[in-house]
């Protein structure tokens, strides 16, 4: 199949938004309300791996959660040196919608399109099986060619170790993840192998 060409002219960008992303879980539970209003035109956290190395560097995993919800918008873990260029992993579980990670993520991706494949769980909903429709409809608009495969994997290890094995460049998972997503990358070995990651609330 050719590549299609997109028109990104970001395709270079770099930013981090670590400082306000700290600032969502200063407060006792989560991010208030008015700290959240302060934060009402930010469409996305972007945050690069290599602070989770930094010395002495702390993170509230039960807070920050709970404020990233109230956010609810997609968060993008990515290497800033290290352009995404492999194919994306989608993570559906019978409940989310992708698409503004997909709108956040087209910045950091190549100029052509790259292909991508959902897994998905073996047994759904006849409501949740809609979803699963949908969602290949939606994946098909900004990947090409898209994968569909029934996987039994749970842990964000078990992903990280099938998506290394398949070349994988993004994780797409649901924002519940973000937290054992954080946990293996600071306790991994190379933080350069860790799979940059968007979650979805």
């Amino acid at each position: 199949m050719e590549a299609k060409t997109l028109e990104n002219k970001n395709s270079s960008i770099q930013a981090n938004d670590w400082i306000p992303a700290k600032s969502f879980y200063s407060c006792k539970n989560g991010i208030c309300n008015s700290c959240l209003s302060r934060h009402e035109n930010r469409k996305q956290l972007v945050l690069p791996l290599s602070k989770l190395k930094e010395p002495n560097f702390k993170i509230d995993l039960g807070n920050f959660l709970k404020s990233l919800a109230k956010f609810d918008r997609p968060v993008l873990f990515y290497h800033s040196e290290h352009p995404i260029q492999e194919q994306v992993l989608i993570k559906f579980t019978g409940h989310e919608n992708f698409e503004s990670s997909f709108k956040v993520v087209q910045p950091f991706l190549p100029k052509t399109i790259i292909p991508a494949t959902i897994i998905s769980p073996y047994a759904l909903s006849k409501n949740n099986r809609l979803k699963e429709h949908k969602l290949v409809s939606l994946t098909k608009r900004f990947f090409q060619p898209l994968g569909f495969i029934k996987l039994h994997l749970h842990s964000v290890a078990d992903y990280h170790e099938y998506a290394d094995s398949e070349k994988v460049g993004l994780l797409m998972m649901p924002l519940k993840d973000l937290p054992d997503y954080i946990q293996y990358a600071m306790n991994s070995e190379d933080l350069d192998n860790v799979i940059p990651a968007i979650f979805q609330p």
